[in-house]
């Protein structure tokens, strides 16, 4: 709750420069570090941590899996990548990508997996049609937290008897 309230209160002080903060190409370790917690507008933060709430409480992730997101949305290989796709002009702000990765962990905790699944494909195909969302960022979370899933909760195969 507190880091959701603290990213609500960051979008209403906002930035004059997006790229000290921001996430680029050839952009600063300290910009990496500090771009989950800032955000382009309140509605954008309020989103954000309105999923983000609601999957603390929903599925009881734990701090270590919130430190983990973290950790995965920061280490984003932008470099690497932008010499390959094409990126949004500006630096990307936002904890979106910590949003996504919690996401992609909790895959196998669902209910109705294929559903889940096919309204997750919705969303980050639906994020490549929007010019300023790094949707790039969105996959590499999710997926690196659907191979967190696999990893920490392993697929039970029932065999007929």
């Amino acid at each position: 709750m507190l880091l959701a309230f603290a990213v609500i209160v960051l979008s209403l002080i906002g930035s004059s420069n997006w790229y000290s903060i921001g996430i680029y190409a050839g952009g600063s370790w300290i910009g990496r570090l500090l771009y989950p917690f800032f955000h382009a507008s309140v509605v954008h933060a309020s989103l954000n941590a309105w999923c983000f709430i609601c999957l603390m409480f929903i599925y009881d992730i734990k701090l270590t899996r919130v430190f983990v997101a973290y950790i995965v949305s920061v280490s984003f290989p932008i470099d690497t990548l932008s010499s390959f796709i094409s990126f949004p002009p500006l630096p990307t702000v936002g904890m979106s990508g910590i949003v996504f990765f919690l996401f992609g962990s909790i895959s196998f905790e669902v209910r109705k997996k294929l559903y889940y699944q096919s309204w997750m494909l919705f969303y980050l195909i639906v994020g490549f049609f929007f010019p300023n969302t790094n949707a790039w960022l969105h996959l590499y979370c999710y997926l690196c937290g659907v191979v967190f899933s696999l990893l920490n909760y392993p697929i039970t195969i029932c065999r007929k008897k």
